[in-house]
């Protein structure tokens, strides 16, 4: 597009301007034109600028939908401001304020902005020689969301880096301490807030918490968030407070992996038996509490070995795969189904006396029977054993019911396979 500002005095005025001027195509964000002050703050020729746009120049700008939802707000709220980083030909950023407005011309609408270099004014130099100065530059430039919070008046400061992350525009955001509050997931809040009067009162040297705080999107994100009391008044109490927010999410998410990685197995993501020991216990003890029956079931596929040998550890992994598929699809949603180690299982049955518990393993037994496992080529069956133990009639103690269940699948195995047992040890196993 060949220069608007072709008019003499004009043009003159235009490029004479200390602060840097930029023509914005609004559904692009293309930069059409540009003044001298504009391609020298960012240390291009004319030329190359004019092969940018917002989204490639402006750091706070993430992508074209995020300059849709900004140029939206520029057309409603015309005149815009905008705090953001201009980046630099060399890779830096430096800080500028942008003034946006919409104008008609020759029937097209357009962006006119004015951007100033704060690291060139005068007045932004000198106010940089006071420490307070200093910190409202790092709650703005800081890569953490920044807050700052003058508890007096309740206004909070919230840095763009903290909008940002929250998914917010520059102008959004209440500066009010119940905009961060009321943001905070409801399993979090009282928490949160109880650690922050805490350190208010003087019991905590700092406030620390890491918590779920809802986005713009209303997603929720996990951050870690840390503040300290920096001026109190005559009385001790508190006045101004600071602190960084941390966006953790993804530490959070690799967290719960490797959680779920040590309590699962791969395979079929089912508890482990480290983890199905503590489960195991947890029911146990409900059963007790509340003086009901549980019924422990250990479950072996037959003859699995030969599987393996036979036809290969990838057929044998589809096999056990298959077998709890059909075991979810057949279980209540109180029962709990353990990998116990190779193709053993062990399934708990809550609120179920040992006969009840045989109908149901029972069912299983004709959903495998009606449904072997597909391979390239053919079909494959199989079987499993069971052997059933119930508390309280069998044992009371979580070791007493294993050996009970065990004995009673060791039985099944001993009988030729494709059994369900019920512990013959009625003598109240310990």
């Amino acid at each position: 597009m060949s220069s608007i500002f072709s008019n003499g005095f004009y043009k003159a005025v235009f490029d004479a301007c200390s602060d840097a001027i930029y023509v914005i195509e609004p559904q692009s964000s293309k930069i059409v034109d540009a003044n001298t002050r504009a391609w020298l703050d960012l240390g291009m020729s004319r030329e190359q600028l004019l092969e940018h746009s917002v989204v490639t120049l402006q750091n706070d700008v993430e992508n074209e939908e995020h300059w849709e939802m900004i140029a939206a707000e520029i057309i409603k709220a015309d005149p815009f401001t905008f705090i953001g980083r201009h980046c630099h030909q060399d890779g830096t950023f430096f800080p500028v304020e942008v003034y946006t407005s919409v104008v008609e011309f020759e029937g097209r609408q357009l962006f006119i902005s004015i951007a100033r270099n704060l690291d060139l004014t005068t007045s932004q130099r000198e106010e940089f020689r006071t420490k307070d100065a200093r910190l409202t530059y790092a709650l703005n430039e800081a890569a953490d969301g920044l807050w700052d919070w003058n508890v007096t008046t309740g206004e909070v400061f919230f840095s763009p880096q903290l909008k940002r992350m929250l998914g917010y525009l520059p102008h959004e955001m209440t500066p009010t301490l119940e905009t961060w509050a009321d943001s905070i997931h409801e399993s979090d809040k009282t928490r949160v807030l109880d650690s922050l009067d805490s350190h208010l009162n003087g019991h905590a040297d700092s406030y620390k918490a890491e918590y779920q705080i809802r986005s713009r999107s209303g997603d929720y994100i996990w951050v870690r968030d840390r503040g300290r009391v920096c001026q109190r008044n005559e009385a001790g109490e508190a006045v101004r407070v600071v602190g960084m927010c941390h966006d953790i999410t993804h530490s959070k998410g690799l967290e719960e992996q490797l959680r779920e990685q040590a309590s699962h197995d791969d395979l079929t993501g089912l508890l482990n038996r480290r983890a199905g020991y503590i489960h195991f216990k947890q029911q146990l003890s409900y059963a007790q509490r509340y003086q009901q029956q549980l019924t422990v079931c250990l479950i072996d596929l037959d003859h699995f070995k030969s599987v393996n040998d036979n036809y290969g550890h990838l057929v044998g992994d589809a096999v056990l795969a298959h077998f709890v598929g059909l075991m979810r699809h057949t279980l209540r949603k109180s029962d709990s189904l353990m990998r116990w180690g190779g193709e053993e299982f062990l399934l708990l049955l809550p609120n179920t006396d040992s006969e009840s518990a045989i109908k149901r393993i029972n069912k299983l037994k004709d959903e495998i029977k009606e449904n072997p496992v597909t391979l390239e080529g053919g079909e494959l069956s199989y079987t499993f054993s069971a052997g059933l133990a119930g508390y309280p009639g069998h044992s009371q103690t979580f070791d007493g019911l294993i050996k009970c269940a065990d004995d009673a699948l060791y039985r099944a195995k001993e009988s030729g396979r494709n059994l369900i047992l019920i512990s013959e040890d009625n003598r109240n196993v310990e």
